[in-house]
């Protein structure tokens, strides 16, 4: 499985628009552009934190922001970079960004058709919700491509566990 511990990551794309200063004022909206995992990943330890939605009550409110805030305690245990995925546009990925105050301390990404989380299996179906296949909530700390660990908040339960800053600082 693609989760276990010493597995190889997927190689897939990512759209993003890179943080600059003049995004800041929200006036401008940047260009979007795009990455592969592989290529972008390679030789580093990077955490990537996934979300159903920006803007969605947990993601929002008790996940993200968190995470932001204490960026400075990963980086001081060796991470590379931290990156926040979702399957939303890199227009609105790039724009929460900017909301949670991340600049260039957290990359905002979009999961495009969620193809990094499927091949992970790690994908929740919000149809319910109108919201359509989304992204789990899951943490995942990778060091040169390999999954150092997997942690996911199974289903639409409403609650942060597995994928909080706290669970994550433990697991480094």
């Amino acid at each position: 499985m693609a989760t276990q511990k010493g597995a190889v990551i997927p190689n897939t794309k990512f759209g993003l628009i890179p943080w600059a200063p003049e995004l800041d004022s929200g006036e401008v909206c940047g260009i979007p552009t795009t990455f592969e995992s592989h290529n972008e990943w390679k030789g580093k330890k990077i955490v990537v934190v996934s979300i159903p939605g920006a803007y969605t009550p947990i993601c929002h409110q008790q996940h993200i922001p968190p995470l932001v805030k204490r960026v400075d305690e990963l980086k001081a245990k060796g991470v590379d970079a931290v990156y926040v995925i979702a399957v939303n546009d890199p227009y609105v990925m790039s724009a929460w960004g900017v909301f949670n105050h991340a600049k260039d301390k957290v990359v905002f990404a979009t999961d495009i058709n969620a193809a990094f989380s499927k091949a992970l299996g790690a994908t929740i179906d919000l149809s319910f919700k109108d919201m359509g296949e989304r992204t789990a909530r899951y943490a995942l700390i990778i060091d040169d491509l390999k999954v150092v660990d997997f942690a996911s908040d199974e289903g639409d339960t409403g609650k942060l566990q597995n994928a909080s800053i706290d669970t994550i600082l433990q697991k480094l």
